[in-house]
């Protein structure tokens, strides 16, 4: 769905986060990402929840150096540069680093595992789209009655286009945390 190499500004820099997205499958209790019990300001994430959370969706971290590019894979979205200035810390996309722009209230967690820091890594303006290529599929989605249906739209959206703010682990393995706001 997408990818993003870390700039300076960020605890990640020099690494890259991938999220893939199943745009094949539509499950109502999996949507969006699984909130935790109690989502508040300075929650901590119990140990393991950050691996069982990710149901039909996949954050993988790795350094950008080590990337190699698969031949056999068959784009589905439109390539998309994500462009960074000097001069703001706001882009079309979102914004990377620095301190998240809560639409509704502050959710930011403060550990993971009760000891692991977390820091806000980047987030996603609602209704971002997608591009698809020519001859892709398109994104599934529940209909009116609640079944999976072809979207009548003519690109992809991740998390129902809700606002994303994504956060990481500081310290130890890169783990991904992903909170979705309307």
């Amino acid at each position: 769905m997408f990818q993003v190499a870390f700039p300076d500004v960020c605890v990640w820099e020099r690494m890259t986060l991938a999220c893939f997205v199943c745009m094949r499958c539509a499950d109502e209790r999996f949507l969006i990402p699984e909130m935790l019990r109690e989502h508040q300001r300075g929650a901590d994430i119990p140990g393991g929840f950050l691996s069982l959370y990710q149901r039909n969706f996949r954050f993988i971290v790795f350094p950008t150096l080590q990337a190699q590019k698969v031949d056999d894979y068959v784009e589905e979205t439109e390539f998309y540069s994500l462009q960074f200035s000097d001069n703001s810390d706001r882009f079309d996309f979102g914004k990377i680093g620095g301190k998240p722009s809560w639409l509704l209230e502050d959710e930011t967690p403060a550990t993971y595992d009760s000891s692991t820091p977390m820091e806000f890594l980047m987030e996603l303006v609602p209704g971002l789209q997608f591009s698809v290529v020519d001859g892709a599929s398109p994104q599934v989605e529940l209909d009116i009655f609640g079944m999976p249906s072809p979207s009548p739209l003519e690109y992809y959206q991740l998390f129902l286009g809700n606002s994303i703010y994504l956060f990481g682990t500081k310290d130890g393995e890169p783990l991904v945390y992903a909170i979705t706001q309307t």
